[in-house]
């Protein structure tokens, strides 16, 4: 029986691919079999740049702060111009976004235009929110009422989105460098082979990539000095990955290649020299960046974990003395350990209950908006501030049900995770630090000066 949360084997993906595969939108017509439902990522697939990487408070503007892929508009308005007798005439497209800046991607989706035609009215279903694209696939299929392996995804993000969809029977698509109309032809063909002949319920769950769809990867020769932007970096998994500017190939990069002190955050810009590693994957060595190069004696690792807002103000400025999760994720924390507070980019869901405690307490809304609001220039998606913590225990009903509980934690007792933490002490830090956060505990560098004493 077929594993169907594994990754099938590659081999079959090369076994019957021409070495010449048609690669124009005209070849599409010999297609034996289609995707029902056709589904596109909008940052760095359909437009470019991503949205977080946009850093003002204003929408982008089309055109100017952001603007679509060439192949995007091309794949596009061959699709809506297609015949009734082409075999893609029936196929339905979708878009699955995951991106904190929703507001902005639906206005987007309004102005940017196809001929005369806005981008909106090319899709038929539309998920743009935050999560697992897991979410957005299954949101996709419960609407349209189309099977996952009848599904073909378009996404840069290899590492994490297309992981998600594949262990649903989605068929997906990478690409790295935004969509081209060869990653889109030979996709669809590839799609065709493996699916021809087969019902709904055949799996389809393969990630396709440049090294199976033989397509050639714009590398720079090895030595080539480069400028690029981080597109991914993990310091507690040590590696990451950079893209250059100029041909938008992707680089490997591991902590040995990071010069002492640069710390790393998605977007950065950075000077590399272009290799390939003992795997002969290309490989960056990192010359320079945008980032603090402050020695390595000046700089200290604490372990981070991040907390959304209003609570992560809330928090720092004393009024929530205790934290809960669902997972047991600072159990094994030793009490009296100082952590590192990051804001996420994302506000908590529920913005009410926390102010109905506060004022059955007796306060303001003056009072609580100013506890529950960052100071200026800490902003989301920075470390912010440095707590210690307690005891971590399992809350029981009688507990969960105590108003005691429920005003140190700042939740009613549905809010309230399983396992509770007392935070003995909370200190904004002497500046904010913006990087990436990640799930559970995890461990940052950051200049000492940043730190505070303990009081």
């Amino acid at each position: 029986m077929t594993n169907r949360f594994r990754q099938p084997s590659l081999t079959r993906l090369h076994s019957s691919t021409p070495s010449t595969i048609l690669t124009t939108l005209e070849s599409l017509t010999s297609l034996q079999a289609v995707p029902k439902v056709i589904i596109f990522d909008l940052d760095n697939t359909l437009w470019t740049p991503e949205l977080y990487q946009i850093r003002q408070r204003t929408a982008p503007v089309v055109n100017r702060d952001i603007r679509l892929f060439p192949a995007s508009r091309e794949v596009l308005q061959f699709l809506n111009d297609i015949e009734p007798s082409h075999p893609l005439y029936q196929v339905e497209l979708a878009i699955a976004s995951r991106t904190s800046k929703g507001a902005w991607a639906e206005q987007l989706l309004n102005e940017f235009t196809i001929g005369t035609s806005p981008l909106r009215s090319f899709f038929r279903y539309i998920e743009i929110r935050t999560g697992s694209k897991k979410q957005h696939s299954t949101a996709i299929r419960a609407a349209s009422g189309v099977p996952y392996s009848s599904m073909l995804f378009f996404d840069d993000d290899a590492r994490m989105n297309l992981g998600e969809t594949s262990q649903l029977g989605v068929m997906s698509c990478h690409t790295p460098r935004g969509l081209t109309t060869e990653h889109f032809v030979k996709a669809l063909h590839k799609f065709s082979e493996l699916k021809a002949g087969h019902d709904d319920q055949h799996w389809m769950g393969y990630i396709l990539d440049a090294n199976n769809l033989q397509i050639a990867e714009p590398m720079k020769q090895v030595g080539t000095k480069c400028s690029g932007r981080v597109k991914f970096y993990s310091p507690t998994k040590r590696f990451g990955f950079v893209v250059d500017e100029t041909t938008g190939a992707e680089y490997f990069v591991h902590e040995s290649k990071v010069p002492s002190g640069m710390k790393l955050q998605t977007g950065d810009k950075v000077d590399f020299e272009a290799n390939t590693d003992e795997q002969g994957r290309p490989s960056a060595t990192l010359l320079r960046g945008a980032s603090s190069t402050a020695p390595k004696d000046e700089m200290v690792a604490m372990p981070c974990f991040t907390m959304s807002q209003p609570f992560a103000a809330l928090l720092l400025n004393g009024i929530k003395t205790v934290e809960s999760r669902n997972n047991p994720m600072f159990q094994d924390i030793k009490p009296g350990t100082r952590l590192l507070l990051h804001c996420g980019r994302k506000d908590w869901h529920d913005l009410e209950s926390y102010k109905t405690i506060l004022k059955e307490k007796g306060i303001s809304n003056n009072e609580i908006q100013k506890a529950s609001s960052l100071r200026p220039k800490y902003d989301r998606g920075c470390v912010i501030g440095v707590v210690t913590i307690g005891k971590t225990w399992m809350a029981n009903e009688n507990e969960l049900n105590s108003k005691n509980l429920q005003n140190r934690v700042l939740a009613p007792a549905s809010g309230i995770g399983k396992f509770c933490t007392e935070i003995v002490e909370a200190q904004w830090l002497n500046e904010p630090i913006r990087m990436r956060g990640n799930p559970g505990v995890f461990t940052v560098e950051i200049p000492k000066k940043s730190v505070p004493e303990r009081v």
